[in-house]
C-alpha cells in the first residue's frame, strides 16, 4: 500500500482493507533508554524508549483514525497517566533521558516535576481532554474509562455519567484512590465488564497496557476484531506495549499533538470546544479542589434480561411497564444517548 495515500483514500480502495492490514514506515526512535518503562507489571521486557510517527505517516493515521470513529457505534476512550503529562502530572512510565513527555521535555536530569509548587488539585485539562470532551459531545465517544486520579475529564466538560474512574479519584471519599493491590468498587467494575462486552472499537491512549484489571476493554476489542467483530483497539503512546502488534492501528506520537489532528478530522471545532470548556469550568467551580463524591450505580437485576436486550433497553422497558397504567406507550425504538427533553427526555431513557 502506497504511503503517499491519505488514510481515507485507505479505507476506501476496492479490497476494503482493514486498518490493521495497511503498512507505514516504521517510527523514528526519538529518545532511548535501557530501562523497563513499568517493571515488575506483565509488561515485562517492554522498554521505556520512545517514538514517533513522521508528520505525513501520523496525518495518515490520524485520518484512518478519524473514519474508525465515524464507523463505531459504541467508541470507548481508555487513557492512562500519558494523557495528563500535559498539564503537568507525573506519570511513572516516562524515564529516557530526552523524553518527549510533555512535564519532561527540556528538564533532562531534573528530578523536579513541572506541577512545581502548585496544587495538583489545581491544575487545569489539556488539549487532549478537551478533544474527547468534543467528541463525546458530538456522539462520537460514548464512554470514557479513565485510570487517573486527577479529574481533569470533568474539568474539560466530559459528563460524568460516562465517565468509570475506576481507580478512584482525588477528593472523592466515596471513590477514593485506589492502591496496587486495592479492590476495585464493585458498581464501578460491573460498569466496566458492561463496556468491555459493549465496545466495538477502544482506543487507548498515555497507557502501558500492562496488565491492569482495567485493560481488558482494549484486550476484549483487539481479541473481537481478529475474528472478523468490531473495529478493534488504537494505541496512542510514545513507548512499545505489550499490545502493539494485536492493535488495529498504531499511532506513535505526543497526545495532545494527536488529539488536535483529530479535532480537525472530525470537525471538532473551537465553538464545540469553547461550549466543552464552559462545561467544564462550571463544573470546576461546583467542585472546588475535585470534591465529588462519586455515587454507587444502581445495581440492574438481568434476570429477565431479553435475548438481545442491553442493560440500557432493560432500564427503559421497565419504565416503560411502570408507566403503562396511565398512557400507552409504542415499543422502543432506541436509548437516548443526551438530555433531550419530554416525558422520557432524560439521557437513557427512549425514544
Amino acid at each position: 500500500v502506497s504511503t503517499q495515500s491519505t488514510g481515507t483514500e485507505l479505507l476506501e480502495m476496492e479490497d476494503d482493507p482493514s486498518p490493521g492490514e495497511l503498512t507505514w514506515p516504521e517510527p523514528e526512535m526519538v529518545a532511548k533508554s535501557e530501562e523497563q518503562s513499568r517493571p515488575g507489571y506483565n509488561s515485562t521486557q517492554e522498554s521505556a524508549s520512545e517514538y514517533l510517527d513522521s508528520p505525513e505517516v501520523l496525518r495518515e493515521k490520524v485520518a484512518v483514525l478519524a473514519e474508525m470513529i465515524r464507523q463505531s457505534e459504541n467508541c470507548c476512550v481508555y487513557t492512562g497517566a500519558g494523557i495528563s503529562t500535559a498539564a503537568g502530572v507525573p506519570d511513572y512510565a516516562s524515564k529516557a533521558s530526552a523524553s518527549m513527555a510533555p512535564h519532561l521535555k527540556g528538564r533532562r536530569g531534573e528530578p523536579l516535576r513541572s506541577i512545581g509548587n502548585g496544587s495538583r488539585l489545581e491544575i487545569g485539562p489539556t488539549k487532549a481532554h478537551l478533544v474527547l470532551a468534543g467528541l463525546e459531545r458530538k456522539g462520537l465517544v460514548k464512554h470514557w474509562l479513565q485510570q487517573n486520579h486527577d479529574r481533569l475529564a470533568q474539568k474539560a466538560g466530559f459528563p460524568q455519567a460516562r465517565l468509570n474512574e475506576i481507580h478512584g479519584a482525588w477528593g472523592d471519599h466515596k471513590n477514593s484512590v485506589v492502591q496496587m493491590d486495592g479492590a476495585l468498587r464493585t458498581d464501578l467494575m460491573t460498569w466496566l465488564l458492561e463496556w468491555e462486552a459493549r465496545a466495538d472499537m477502544c482506543v487507548a491512549m498515555g497507557t502501558s497496557l500492562c496488565g491492569m484489571n482495567s485493560d481488558r476493554i482494549a484486550m476484549s476489542c483487539a481479541e473481537r476484531q481478529a475474528t472478523g467483530q468490531g473495529l478493534g483497539l488504537v494505541i496512542i503512546n510514545l513507548q512499545p506495549t505489550p499490545w502493539d502488534d494485536r492493535a488495529a492501528l498504531r499511532i506513535w506520537g505526543v497526545i495532545d499533538e494527536v488529539l488536535m489532528l483529530l479535532a480537525k478530522q472530525l470537525k471538532i471545532g473551537s465553538k464545540t470546544i469553547g461550549a466543552c470548556r464552559r462545561d467544564g469550568e462550571e463544573w470546576w467551580a461546583k467542585h472546588p479542589r475535585c470534591t465529588y463524591h462519586t455515587p454507587r450505580r444502581k445495581a440492574v437485576s438481568y434476570t429477565h434480561l431479553r435475548a438481545h436486550e442491553t442493560p440500557e433497553h432493560l432500564v427503559c422497558r421497565l419504565l416503560l411497564e411502570k408507566k403503562k397504567k396511565k398512557k400507552k406507550y409504542g415499543k422502543i425504538i432506541k436509548v437516548c444517548e443526551v438530555n433531550c427533553g419530554g416525558l422520557l427526555g432524560e439521557a437513557g431513557h427512549v425514544i
